[in-house]
């Protein structure tokens, strides 16, 4: 469940009350409260099956505010006091949620369709409600705003964001997603430099890096959190691979979106059959910088070198010397096509930090 700003303040109030040491966690154990706080709790099972019974686990307290989608406290102790604190706050909150719930505006609404947090009858309930066609060919974008906070950002989006059809939400304190129509024929092309538009435009005028992930279409709203999903992974799996980029296409992900399914202990093996200490320093920064120049190039060697403002003839000398270390020639299309599989592996052993 997401929380805005206004529901986190008055549950702040509430916790501050409180002479104890009180955390808010989400239903993955991240913090919610205090705000900063970057650590993730591990709930346990007896707690998640049963989230409304008061549970003391390694000298806290933990209570869930309700048996569907239940956000949780956190206090330090376990005494029966304490116990009782923890019953009456999760209470309170909870009637603040519900209070919440029941005057659904137009961007709560879609953000709860988007996140999947409503029942599929509800959809359209809420899609009246708020005049929101149902059948709709839509894809969704996915923004990421890294150093200024949602709210502050959907001013900015709200003046530009084009089509009075798009729908706008507030989805995480740094995060927003567009509900935006489409063609019949998607043209993914046009998405994509629409969304490169906003990055630039945030970029020179706010100073903000922002990253963008844009799902598949859908035709109706009942299969929008289906997109949502596509468009926070298209910006989680593309960071991984394509570290120069800031917008992502999911559709353009497939071979993306394959490497990160296989486990990381197969991709450190096959990645150390070219990438090792014997080969460290043929494949250095300059190196290695050369070779993903020359895939993005599509194997063009006169592209390549005159983008990097080398010498065709050094670039031939550079691949000759690959050749001659691992056995690829990368200007023959399969051996550069093993090549970049094995350097994507490599790729996907990092730590996967700072999802979206």
């Amino acid at each position: 469940m997401y929380l805005d700003h206004r529901i986190t303040i008055k549950i702040a109030r509430i916790l501050d009350m409180i002479d104890l040491s009180a955390l808010l966690l989400d239903a993955n154990g991240n913090v919610i409260l205090p705000e900063g706080d970057q650590r993730v709790f591990n709930l346990p099972e007896p707690m998640r099956t049963n989230p409304t019974m008061p549970l003391i686990y390694g000298g806290v307290t933990l209570i869930g505010t309700s048996e569907e989608q239940p956000i949780y406290i956190c206090l330090q102790g376990d005494s029966e006091e304490i116990k009782k604190c923890a019953v009456l706050c999760a209470e309170l909150i909870n009637l603040i949620l519900r209070e919440d719930m029941s005057h659904t505006s137009c961007e709560q609404s879609l953000r709860l369709m988007l996140r999947g947090e409503i029942e599929s009858a509800e959809f359209e309930a809420l899609a009246v409600e708020h005049n929101i066609p149902v059948e709709k060919k839509r894809c969704v974008l996915y923004f990421y705003f890294v150093d200024i906070e949602a709210e502050a950002a959907m001013q900015i989006l709200n003046d530009g964001k084009g089509d009075e059809g798009d729908l706008l939400a507030e989805v995480g304190r740094h995060s927003l997603a567009m509900l935006k129509g489409v063609d019949e024929e998607v043209n993914f092309a046009e998405l994509e430099e629409y969304a490169k538009a906003i990055e630039m435009s945030f970029l020179t005028e706010n100073g903000t890096a922002v990253y963008v992930g844009i799902s598949n279409p859908r035709d109706d709203l009942v299969s929008i959190p289906e997109a949502y999903e596509e468009a926070r992974s298209a910006i989680n799996v593309g960071r991984v691979y394509h570290s120069n980029r800031n917008v992502f296409v999911y559709r353009n992900l497939l071979l993306e979106r394959f490497l990160s399914d296989v486990p990381t202990d197969m991709c450190s093996s096959y990645n150390s059959m070219i990438f090792n200490r014997k080969t460290a320093r043929l494949f250095n920064d300059e190196m290695v910088h050369t070779i993903e120049a020359f895939f993005d190039n599509s194997l063009n060697l006169s592209e390549t070198a005159r983008k990097l403002y080398i010498h065709r003839n050094t670039l031939v000398y550079r691949l000759e010397k690959v050749q001659r270390a691992i056995g690829l020639d990368l200007r023959n299309f399969d051996d550069a096509v093993t090549f970049k599989m094995m350097m994507l592996l490599g790729k996907n052993t990092t730590p996967r930090k700072n999802r979206l």
